[in-house]
């Protein structure tokens, strides 16, 4: 009872973070107000999501689940891949982002590996 429980409570956040990245897709101002983000303070909440996504690798790998390891992976993989995009489209450097994607890909292929 408590994991259907558990997956309804997933399944409600992605729900609720596929929406609001659909609204920041189609109206940034509209998105950043209605999250409470404001331009400016990006750097440092860039900064704590970095942080966080680093520590959610390393407890993944220091657990030794390779498929949560996987998914971890793949989300730090879309966001560097994501982030070149951003910056080639707008004529900036974005070689680093790509190369972080790129790593992340990687590796998240070799977890991928060690759950066969």
């Amino acid at each position: 009872m408590i994991d259907a429980f558990l997956n309804y409570i997933a399944w409600g956040l992605v729900i609720i973070l596929a929406g609001i990245t659909v609204l920041l897709a189609l109206n940034k101002q509209t998105g950043l107000a209605l999250i409470q983000h404001r331009p400016e303070m990006l750097p440092q909440a860039m900064l704590v999501r970095y942080a966080g996504m680093t520590v959610l690798a390393l407890i993944t790998a220091w657990i030794g689940a390779p498929r949560v390891l996987f998914g971890v992976l793949l989300a730090v993989s879309v966001i560097g891949f994501g982030d070149a995009f951003i910056y080639r489209r707008a004529d900036h450097p974005f070689w680093l982002h790509l190369i972080v994607g790129g790593a992340a890909l990687f590796c998240a292929f070799l977890s991928l590996i060690a759950m066969n």
